[in-house]
C-alpha cells in the first residue's frame, strides 16, 4: 500500500471493514492478528501439566490455533 493514512469505506462482502485511501484509491481489509493471543494460550498450556485430550472439543480447535507455532 501507499503508507498514507485510510478512512473507512463500507464493508466487504464478508462483513469486514473496508478501508481506502484517499489519494492513490487503494482499498483494503484489515485484519485481527491474534498470533500474540494464540502464543499465550499455547504456553499456559505448556507451563499447566494439561492434556489437550481434556480441552473442549478434545483439543482440536486448540491444536488448529496453535499449529503454526
Amino acid at each position: 500500500m501507499c503508507g498514507r493514512v485510510m478512512t473507512r469505506h463500507g464493508y466487504s462482502s464478508s462483513g469486514g471493514q473496508r478501508w481506502r485511501c484517499r489519494l492513490c484509491k487503494v482499498t483494503q481489509v484489515g485484519r485481527i492478528d491474534a498470533s500474540a493471543k494464540h502464543l499465550d494460550e499455547f504456553l499456559a498450556w505448556l507451563l499447566s501439566g494439561r492434556r489437550q485430550s481434556d480441552m473442549p472439543g478434545g483439543g482440536r480447535a486448540f491444536r488448529r490455533r496453535c499449529q503454526p507455532l
